[in-house]
């Protein structure tokens, strides 16, 4: 046989996956208990240790290390354990109760030890009990007799599979006991693997409509504080250009909180809120892969879940997208008030340059004005410190002091304004 290339790391895994989380093969009659409960990451280790701890009090072999999901057999039932991304499922294959026991009276449950159950980690997310029988004959009223008392008549849900060779029943109320109930009925020669089928999507159905409600509160407590900043906002968008720039600046300093408090409010939910959405894809999935006929006189299963489940999730889902719209807003407003800041101050600044430039004209006129008169003293002082210096030399030449100093008023004039303009040609440069 020829030598093939390498598998990928991921081959063998990822082709698992498809095979992960099988239909158990169930012979009705037989009773079904299910339980989901959350758990953190510490959480999961231990469910794990407290599954092989059962598995060693009772004499079973060792799930394999690591697995993702278990199916051990105790010999009088069969435990099949999952680990989810925020749960752990434990659901309980058992045959038939004692002849004339009333169904949901003995649970597949009550076969496990009641101090190993009362250790199990985490919070219960979903409680589940299934009753399976069969009929020999033709299903003729939409609820036989002895189910008819088990639920409640409100919320009633029914429906039939396969040409009407099986039926369900349930309300999706926790009864007294903390659990769910579900009947299913079958023909006697019903296939095994259908009614393991039958049975899991019911049980899926239930726990991921829990798992995606689990956002509802939540979401239901941030609405108040989202009208009031949604109200903040509108109240901000109109007072853009009609306030002082003062007013403003507190303004945007507003809208900065309310940023922060949204993201904060986000980041806080955004994992609840995508991980509804995403549960809540699966339920509808799950019903849709049930195709489940409805019954005569009984609610359907999608119009049930139509009409109480859907609404729920669409709170869940409104919730996520306001956020994300408030969000959006508060940057638009906060954008636009920072515009309108920024054109203030640059009217200001052009304005306070304006000043400055008419202030710097005026220094400058000043300032000449100034050198003109610095020239004329200096030069009077000078005029009469050389006449002082030229009066003899006048004498001999004739001429009165009068004349000498008048001489020397135009040289001296012209000597000491070329004397200042150097000395500011040079402070220009420097």
């Amino acid at each position: 046989m020829p030598r093939r290339p390498v598998d990928h790391p991921s081959r063998i895994a990822l082709a698992n996956e498809l095979h992960a989380r099988p239909f158990a093969l169930l012979n009705a009659p037989c009773r079904v208990s299910h339980l989901s409960l959350t758990c953190d990451p510490e959480g999961f280790d231990y469910a794990r240790d407290h599954l092989i701890a059962l598995c060693d009090r009772m004499g079973a072999p060792h799930p394999a290390e690591r697995a993702p999901q278990m199916l051990v057999d105790f010999g009088r039932f069969r435990l099949k354990w999952e680990q989810h991304t925020e749960f752990v499922a434990l659901t309980v294959f058992t045959g038939p109760a004692a002849k004339g026991t009333p169904p949901f009276d003995a649970p597949a449950l009550g076969l496990l030890p009641h101090d190993w159950l009362e250790d199990l980690p985490g919070t219960v997310l979903a409680a589940i009990h299934v009753h399976c029988e069969t009929s020999d004959v033709a299903f003729e009223k939409s609820v036989p007799d002895h189910l008819r008392g088990l639920f409640f008549r409100q919320s009633l849900i029914g429906g039939s599979f396969f040409d009407d060779t099986a039926r369900f029943w349930g309300d999706f109320r926790v009864h007294e006991d903390g659990f769910m109930r579900f009947a299913v009925a079958c023909q006697s020669n019903f296939e095994e693997a259908l009614l393991g089928r039958i049975v899991q999507r019911l049980i899926e159905v239930e726990t991921y409509r829990a798992a995606s409600m689990l956002a509802l509160p939540e979401a239901r407590g941030l609405w108040p504080r989202l009208n009031e900043i949604d109200r903040a906002l509108a109240e901000a968008t109109g007072s853009i250009g009609a306030s002082a720039l003062e007013s403003e600046r507190a303004v945007l300093d507003r809208i900065t909180e309310f940023s922060a408090e949204i993201e904060e409010m986000t980041s806080k939910n955004a994992y609840r809120l995508d991980a509804s959405r995403a549960y809540s894809q699966i339920v509808w999935r799950r019903l849709e892969v049930l195709s489940a006929s409805p019954l005569p006189g009984l609610i359907d299963l999608k119009a049930f879940m139509s009409r109480r489940y859907d609404p729920a999730m669409r709170s869940c889902e409104a919730t996520r997208v306001r956020l994300a719209s408030l969000s959006e807003r508060a940057t638009r407003v906060a954008t636009l008030l920072r515009t309108r800041i920024d054109v203030v101050l640059e009217e200001q600044n052009r304005e306070l340059l304006s000043s400055m430039d008419r202030r710097s004209a005026q220094q400058l006129r000043l300032q000449e004005t100034v050198e003109g008169v610095s020239v004329v003293a200096i030069s009077y002082y000078a005029v009469g410190l050389v006449s002082l210096l030229l009066a003899p030399l006048g004498k001999v030449a004739g001429l009165s002091e009068t004349w000498v100093k008048a001489a020397a008023v135009i040289p001296i004039l012209l000597l000491v304004w070329l004397f200042i303009r150097r000395i500011k040609a040079r402070a220009m440069r420097e």
